[in-house]
């Protein structure tokens, strides 16, 4: 079906920008002269922020609150944000040939609003999104269809005419139970063979297909 809506998750969806969430947590380790643990990078993009936090805590008598700690890791990534993070091969021509056919789009991202931003103006891309959805102030993580089904009421646009793009296996699949047409993108990060995404997806996009979804606005 002719696509009228899209709901785009932005890390690892859009850009490449999943390689400097991978090291963050060893990254906040070492600022604070600890020594990391194998393993403990995979930890932080498996578990979430939340659940590295009391890791972090437990294992290694972290004294910090949740708040100092998310605002220094949120520190680290926005230097990447600002000078770094870049748009996927074709992810521009994408969204230029989606705006200029007229299809409405919004962000669902797990990402804080403000770091959110940064990227968005540095690579000028705000004129792609008429509104932006983070976890954070949506209040529920991608575990739950509520960030999907608050764009999808925005966009005003027919759930069966709407995709939501996904990298994440997890969110793909809270995509997908809740009824929604997903397209899946390859990232080298995600903890989930091909296989198991694509079993998902209504459309799977791999690292060479260069996001064509030409057929989507015929």
């Amino acid at each position: 079906m002719k696509i009228t809506g899209a709901i785009f998750d932005m890390d690892g969806t859009l850009l490449n920008s999943m390689d400097y969430w991978g090291t963050v947590g060893e990254d906040f380790l070492r600022r604070n002269n600890l020594i990391s643990k194998a393993g403990d990078n995979r930890r932080f993009l498996e578990w979430g922020m939340r659940e590295f936090y009391k890791y972090i805590v437990k294992e290694f008598g972290v004294t910090k609150s949740y708040d100092e700690v998310h605002k220094e890791i949120y520190s680290i990534m926005d230097e990447h944000y600002r000078h770094n993070v870049a748009l996927k091969d074709g992810a521009y021509e994408m969204l230029e040939k989606l705006y200029n056919a007229g299809v409405k789009m919004c962000l669902a991202t797990a990402t804080d609003r403000n770091t959110v931003m940064i990227v968005l103006k540095r690579l000028q891309l705000e004129k792609y999104f008429s509104k932006i959805f983070t976890s954070g102030e949506v209040g529920v993580g991608k575990a739950q269809p509520k960030i999907y089904e608050l764009a999808l009421e925005h966009l005003g646009t027919d759930k069966e005419s709407t995709y939501v793009f996904e990298d994440a296996y997890y969110a793909i699949n809270t995509a997908h139970n809740a009824g929604f047409n997903v397209v899946g993108i390859y990232d080298k990060n995600v903890f989930a063979t091909k296989d198991e995404v694509k079993a998902l997806c209504d459309i799977y996009l791999d690292e060479g297909d260069r996001y064509n979804i030409d057929f989507l606005l015929k």
